[in-house]
């Protein structure tokens, strides 16, 4: 199969996945409509900096995704995508007055060893790696692995089989001394402390990266309007999403799914 028609076959693969799950349809946070978030957010202008916290309209599964992980995975992923693509990308276009359509991703090991490299963990890497490449096509720029333990390089080569070739080549796998690598593709004032920049955030709790592994942040336990959904929000908001379009945010460039 020559790489047009593949391309073609994988663009229309994408675009009747997105209208089967109705992925258009599903909520993101906004200024606008003030859905809690899903993740942490810093540094942007049209969505106020702010934590993942125990708030009405969160699923359950997001807070033990986010603590433990958790079967919910799938779906936590995909929110964030779509919440990605739809805001953040799409303020990161309006600050640098281009279309920015691609993501860089700085995953830090430390403290990472062969008790997290157990097979459930590698098959939650293997669903999210999938969903990537099959829906989310060619949106990562590059991938860097820093802090890699030496376990990991065992752990490499069985990933490395999931993945195409296509992002093998954009993925660069780092030890101690990252910190060159990292400041030849991110300005020193956008990129943490710890990762040899300059910036801190400390106007947050947590500062640039709040987390609960690093114990910078208190652990965030569901409460009970918390619903036990593998949704990502409570049941009420996915609803509202599908004819409300204040709770989907700005539309994106892909195929809507919308009626």
């Amino acid at each position: 199969m020559n790489k047009q028609k593949a391309a073609k076959n994988q663009l229309l693969a994408m675009i009747n996945w997105r209208k089967e799950n109705k992925i258009d349809l599903l909520p993101v946070a906004t200024r606008e409509n003030q859905l809690p978030l899903l993740y942490p957010i810093r540094g942007f202008s049209t969505i106020p900096d702010g934590n993942l916290e125990a708030s009405r309209g969160v699923s359950e599964s997001v807070l033990r995704i986010n603590r433990w992980m958790g079967e919910e995975v799938n779906n936590y992923h995909i929110g964030c995508n779509e919440f990605l693509h739809r805001v953040i990308m799409r303020d990161c276009s309006i600050t640098a007055n281009r279309t920015i359509n691609r993501e860089t991703v700085i995953f830090d090991c430390t403290g990472m060893g062969w008790h997290q490299f157990h097979m459930p963990a590698l098959q939650f890497i293997r669903a999210i790696s999938d969903v990537d490449q099959k829906y989310y096509p060619e949106t990562l720029n590059k991938l860097y692995l820093v802090n890699a333990p030496s376990a990991f390089v065992m752990v490499w080569k069985i990933v490395k089989g999931w993945l195409d070739p296509g992002t093998i080549n954009k993925i660069q796998i780092l030890g101690k001394d990252f910190q060159s690598t990292l400041l030849e593709q991110i300005p020193a004032e956008n990129l943490p402390t710890f990762l040899g920049g300059k910036c801190v955030c400390a106007h947050m709790q947590g500062g640039c990266v709040p987390s609960q592994v690093l114990k910078n942040i208190p652990v965030v336990d569901p409460q009970p309007h918390n619903e036990k959904t593998s949704s990502v929000y409570n049941t009420d908001i996915m609803i509202k999403s599908e004819t409300e379009e204040l709770f989907r945010g700005p539309s994106t460039t892909r195929t809507s799914s919308s009626p």
